[in-house]
C-alpha cells in the first residue's frame, strides 16, 4: 500500500527520548515504513504544554536540529513535510512565522489547548486574538496551510472566514467525526462541509479517546465508523489519514505504522479499493500537489 499520513508526533518523541528515525521503540520508524510501497509523512512539532511560549520556541529549534540530523527537509516539500502544533511559540513576533516557513513548515495548527496569544482551543469558547488573526493572514500570504484540528468553534469559524477572503484552503489534519462520537476535539459536520467547500482535506485521527467512549473497547472498527460518516457527507475526495501516532493512545489492534496495511485492507473490505486508495494516499497527495506544486 501507499501511505500519506497528515499528522504524527514522532519528531517530539524522538527528541525527548533521544531516539533516531531509522529504528526506534516508537510507533514510526523508517525500518517498518520500508514495508510500504510509498510513504509520506507530515511531522508535527508540538509545543510542550508545560513550557513557556519562549521555551517552546527554543525547544522547536532543538527538535528541528535533532530531526534534520537524520532526514533532509527539502524545499518546499518531500517525503517528509513539517507542521507546527501550537503557534504560541511565536511570542507575538510575526517574523518568526517567516523563519518557520524558511525551515520548511507548511502546515500550522494555531492552538492546542486552553487560551494563548493566538486564541482559544477546543476546550475554550474564545476565538482568535488580533495577533492570531495576523498569524493566519500571514500563513495565507506565505503559503502555510492553517489546520483547525485543535480549534474552538469560534477560532475555526474565524479561520474559515479568513480562508474564504484569501480564497485559500484550510485542513483538519487529525480530527474524528463529532456526529459519531461527541468529543469536543472532534469535527462537526458543518465544519467538514466547510473544509470541503474551500478545497481542504480532513485527516482521520486514530486517537482512541476521540474515536469512542473511554469505557468501551476501541479497535480499528471504530475508525471505519468515522470514515463512514465522512463518506455520507460526500467526503470521498477529501478524507485522509492523520493517525496521530506517537501523540495519542491508539486502538487496541493498532500497534504502529506496521498496522497500516491492516487498516488499508479493512477500508478496502468495507468501502472498496478505490476509496481505500484515496483515503490512505491519493487525497493527501493530490492536495499537496495542487497547493505546493510538486
Amino acid at each position: 500500500m501507499k501511505l500519506f499520513d497528515l499528522h504524527c508526533d514522532t519528531a517530539y518523541e524522538m527528541y525527548k527520548n533521544r531516539q533516531d528515525i531509522i529504528s526506534n521503540s516508537l510507533a514510526i520508524d523508517v525500518k517498518r515504513a520500508e514495508r510500504l510501497e510509498e510513504y509520506r509523512q507530515v511531522m508535527a512539532f508540538w509545543c510542550d504544554s508545560s513550557l513557556s511560549d519562549e521555551e517552546c520556541y527554543e525547544e522547536f529549534n532543538e527538535m528541528y536540529n535533532h530531526l534534520t540530523q537524520m532526514i533532509e527537509i527539502p524545499a518546499p516539500i518531500g517525503p517528509y513535510m513539517l507542521s507546527l502544533e501550537d503557534a504560541r511559540l511565536l511570542c507575538g513576533e510575526l517574523k518568526r512565522l517567516d523563519v518557520l516557513y524558511d525551515k520548511g513548515v507548511r502546515f500550522l495548527i494555531p492552538v492546542w489547548g486552553g487560551k494563548s496569544i493566538i486564541g482559544g482551543a477546543f476546550d475554550e469558547d474564545d476565538g482568535l486574538t488580533d495577533f492570531g488573526k495576523s498569524v493566519i493572514r500571514r500563513c495565507f500570504e506565505l503559503g502555510i496551510v492553517p489546520d483547525i484540528s485543535h480549534s474552538s468553534l469560534k477560532t475555526a469559524d474565524e479561520i474559515f472566514e479568513l480562508a474564504e477572503f484569501y480564497n485559500k484552503p484550510v485542513i483538519a489534519s487529525h480530527s474524528c467525526s463529532y456526529s459519531v462520537y461527541e468529543h469536543p476535539r472532534n469535527l462537526h459536520d458543518e465544519q467538514f462541509e466547510r473544509i470541503k467547500k474551500i478545497g481542504g482535506i480532513v485527516g482521520l485521527s486514530f486517537c482512541s479517546y476521540h474515536l469512542a467512549q473511554k469505557n468501551e473497547e476501541c479497535t480499528s472498527e471504530n475508525i471505519l465508523l468515522h470514515i463512514e460518516r465522512y463518506l455520507e457527507l460526500g467526503g470521498e475526495d477529501i478524507i485522509c489519514l492523520g493517525a496521530d501516532m506517537d501523540g495519542a493512545p491508539l486502538p487496541s489492534d493498532v500497534l504502529g505504522i506496521q498496522s497500516m496495511p491492516m487498516i488499508y485492507e479493512k477500508i478496502c473490505d468495507r468501502f472498496g479499493k478505490d476509496i481505500s486508495d484515496k483515503i490512505t494516499f491519493k487525497n493527501a497527495y493530490n492536495f499537496v500537489n495542487k497547493n505546493f506544486n510538486i
